[in-house]
């Protein structure tokens, strides 16, 4: 397996979780060497085929962490769809939520940059 890391120094004041899951996918892809002569068309249609894997990702790794007696309130906080309520809900019940996101994140990387899927 490779050894990179991602490199977090260049990040945008501005920076939030849409943004995030971009840049991320962006520094998965530089980090496949068997897409460094890849058309761009076809990088384009692996960042929109890596998105919702991430993503799914993610939110197994925080379903995972919330507290099994508050996840059917955690599912009728998702159905508002208002992701303001959803990160409170987050941040209240998963101490360290971004510490999970993280994990997640970098578990997706060793998996993705070291399998050929």
């Amino acid at each position: 397996m490779d050894n990179q890391q991602i490199d977090f120094s260049n990040l945008p004041a501005d920076f939030n979780i849409e943004m995030g899951i971009d840049w991320y996918i962006n520094e998965l892809i530089k980090q496949k060497p068997e897409f460094k002569d890849l058309d761009n068309e076809v990088i384009e249609q692996i960042k929109k085929d890596l998105r919702p894997r991430v993503e799914s990702y993610i939110n197994m790794s925080i379903v995972k962490n919330i507290p099994e007696n508050k996840l059917e309130e955690f599912e009728t906080v998702l159905d508002t769809n208002d992701q303001n309520k959803i990160q409170e809900f987050c941040n209240k019940y998963i101490p360290d939520i971004n510490q999970v996101i993280a994990m997640a994140l970098i578990s997706f990387r060793d998996s993705y940059i070291g399998n050929n899927y």
